[in-house]
């Protein structure tokens, strides 16, 4: 499913013409999604100083409690109707949740980089999709708690080494 996924959105890059409607570029935006840089399930506010470039903070639920980041974002081509985007950022990352009869519930901080695009609306060229592939650099102390764990026979499942981020931004 998720490679179905990654492939229809790499149509879509290739695919999209750059049309977008005549209205002056947004100079912030407020998403709603998923990922590490939406604080797990939350929001995002991004204000763009100029249209290159933008500084965000995200806040959201990610299963252990509140999930915070901040950073910032690189568009190229921000008047395109795809905009390839780089983001670093920092705040959590990562999340450790065990049930049972141990009962845990931890949230790592650390730096993440990644990669993305902005796919912008047709009718409306401030609103737009965010996807991206995000590397977080988890902390030390996030695998030694999972080693902590697993010896003492709880089973972990592990974390993928990308997380992916999905939103929808409204600008203004």
């Amino acid at each position: 499913m998720k490679f179905r996924l990654l492939l229809f959105f790499l149509f879509l890059v290739f695919t999209v013409k750059a049309q977008i409607d005549d209205r002056p570029p947004a100079k912030a935006d407020v998403g709603f999604g998923i990922g590490v840089d939406y604080g797990g399930f939350g929001g995002r506010v991004t204000y763009l100083p100029a249209p290159q470039f933008g500084v965000f903070a995200g806040l959201g639920y990610n299963l252990a409690g509140a999930g915070f980041n901040a950073g910032g974002i690189f568009r190229f081509s921000p008047e395109k109707r795809v905009v390839p985007t780089l983001t670093a950022m920092y705040g959590y990352n990562a999340v450790l949740v065990i049930t049972g009869a141990i009962e845990v519930s931890k949230i790592y901080y650390g730096p993440s980089f990644g990669g993305g695009i902005q796919i912008k609306s047709k009718r409306n060229s401030r609103n737009f999709f965010n996807i991206e592939l995000l590397l977080p650099i988890r902390p030390d102390e996030f695998e030694s708690d999972q080693n902590f764990y697993k010896s003492l026979g709880v089973e972990i499942n592990e974390p993928l080494p990308v997380s992916f981020s999905l939103g929808y931004h409204i600008g203004f």
